[in-house]
């Protein structure tokens, strides 16, 4: 927030007359305006100002005397800035609302550029407020027709009794896109808020249709067998390989949690020392692992350590796609400390997942919940075309190497 707080007294040689207005008194329901950068750079540059126009136009603020005559400069200034109007595709958002949740999409929006926006300002650290109010809903019409706005984002933490019903159904029949807060973020994001978090959305979505699940069965049978035998060749070379580069077995067999609660032993090859974990007690995985050997760092870095997950595969026990599993040890403190963390065992944890691809290695009890708002994600919106997208990713990661550790 302190980004967005700023963005303000950064850019005060640019930002237009209207941009610096505000309305009083405040109310519950603030917000603040990002100014289009480009329109507000040639308003400065020809000294335009919005409070003056003539039909409509700006003028210069030295030929305000004489409004009936605008220049030939002005006009084309005037001209410029329709231009840039038109020619700007940029989504025009306004969040209406304010707390946890109109928090969340305003930092998801400051990362577009192609989102110009209205974020939800209360006030800032040191008491002042940093953005516009609104008196009343009277004034949403004329807000939303002055700035442009094409999406409305409903962030109210508490809507019964003060949701402005009227306005916002008058916005809809004008065109303008009206979203829930919540269904706004998951898409923007590619993961599901936990602040608010009810296990009702898992049953009140397309996810768990028996087509769809017999059809990844079919798939990860399917493919399985293809992929163990494309790859028999690596199976061949890296066990030996592994063999003359560090004493121990070649394969590493972990218990992890899988569907249901259930308990599997996952497969891989051996990618750490021996008896890495001696000591008797389970560990997170930290980057610059010293108990990664050389060719243990080379597997992880193209994934060819779990090639073997090929095999929990054909039995049924994981999937091509979902949540990775995780060891019972780290299971029941994450339970403890996560809300709706046994959530990611309604479906077969995965060689690769949703939250894999859009979310670094998250390796720590403290990464943890940022990576289930994104296996949450996967859960709620399952499908055959969710998978091919999260295949076609992994490709890109394996073969570019990206996001390994």
């Amino acid at each position: 927030m302190e980004t967005a707080m700023n963005y303000k007294s950064n850019n005060a040689g640019l930002l237009s007359t209207e941009s610096r207005e505000t309305f009083a008194p405040p109310s519950s329901l603030p917000y603040q305006l990002h100014a289009d950068q480009s329109v507000s750079f040639f308003q400065h540059i020809f000294r335009t100002r919005p409070a003056a126009r003539v039909n409509g136009r700006p003028i210069r603020e030295s030929d305000q005397t004489d409004a009936r005559r605008p220049s030939r400069l002005e006009t084309w200034a005037y001209a410029v800035e329709r231009l840039v109007h038109r020619t700007d595709r940029r989504r025009r958002v306004l969040i209406l609302g304010s707390g946890l949740l109109a928090d969340g999409i305003l930092v998801q929006l400051q990362s577009d550029a192609k989102v110009s926006f209205y974020s939800p300002v209360v006030s800032s650290k040191h008491g002042e407020s940093n953005g516009k109010r609104l008196a009343d809903f009277s004034q949403l019409g004329e807000i939303l027709e002055r700035e442009r706005v094409d999406c409305i984002a409903v962030a109210m933490a508490e809507r019964r009794g003060t949701l402005p019903i009227d306005q916002l159904l008058a916005c809809k029949l004008r065109g303008i896109r009206v979203e829930d807060g919540t269904a706004f973020y998951e898409k923007i994001s590619g993961k599901i808020p936990l602040a608010g978090l009810n296990p009702s959305f898992l049953i009140f979505n397309e996810g768990f249709r028996w087509p769809t699940q017999a059809a990844k069965r079919g798939i990860d049978l399917l493919f399985s067998a293809l992929c163990l035998m494309l790859a028999a060749p690596i199976f061949l070379v890296l066990p030996i390989l592994i063999k003359l580069t560090s004493p121990g077995p070649v394969f590493y067999r972990q218990e992890r949690i899988g569907l249901n609660g259930g308990r599997f032993s996952m497969l891989k090859f051996r990618s750490m020392v021996a008896d890495a974990e001696s000591h008797g007690r389970a560990v997170w995985a930290v980057e610059g692992d010293t108990r990664v050997t050389w060719l243990g760092g080379f597997m992880r870095k193209f994934r060819l350590d779990e090639l073997p997950q090929l095999v929990n595969v054909f039995r049924g026990e994981m999937s091509f796609v979902g949540p990775r599993p995780e060891r019972p040890e780290f299971v029941g403190s994450l339970c403890d400390i996560i809300p709706y963390y046994s959530l990611r065992h309604t479906v077969k944890p995965g060689i690769t997942g949703w939250a894999q691809v859009m979310f670094r290695y998250g390796a720590s009890q403290q990464e943890s919940p940022e990576k289930l708002q994104y296996d949450l994600y996967y859960i709620k919106k399952m499908s055959i075309g969710l998978d091919c997208r999260i295949f076609l990713k992994t490709f890109r990661t394996v073969f570019f190497g990206v996001g390994a550790r």
